[in-house]
């Protein structure tokens, strides 16, 4: 005689099952990148990238301008700073061409919490501890 298995007490469906198991892999898949350190190396790395997007913008700044875009065109003396000067502009034949929008197309992450800078060598940096960005 067979018994018959009433509704209640089935066990849990393929369905559940597989959903369980996509929730823990996925937990398990953050707990280890976090533990490998992946989300720290990925902020760095965003942290270059904004770095070499300035420089990009402030070599094409300098080469349309013919000064740098600092507040007074020029680069700092060596061994010094000078703040980048987001609003330094140029006038292309009647045109006001500002370093943003028109050289940067995006303000980089934060660049209202740290100290964007440009070196005697035209080298770009920004005074912020990466752990920051």
């Amino acid at each position: 005689m067979m018994k018959r298995i009433r509704k209640e007490e089935r066990g849990f469906s393929f369905l559940e099952l597989v959903i369980a198991m996509l929730i823990v892999v996925i937990l398990v898949a953050v707990v280890v990148l976090m533990v490998t350190g992946f989300f720290g190396k990925a902020r760095e790395r965003g942290y270059d990238a904004d770095q070499r997007i300035v420089q990009n913008a402030v070599n094409a700044f300098a080469t349309e301008s013919m000064k740098w875009p600092t507040d007074d065109g020029k680069l700092p003396l060596t061994g010094e700073y000078a703040e980048i000067d987001f609003h330094a502009s140029l006038n292309r034949g009647g045109k006001i061409l500002s370093f943003y929008p028109h050289f940067l197309a995006e303000l980089p992450r934060h660049a209202d919490e740290g100290v964007w800078r440009i070196d005697s060598t035209s080298k770009v940096s920004v005074d912020m501890d990466p752990e920051e960005y």
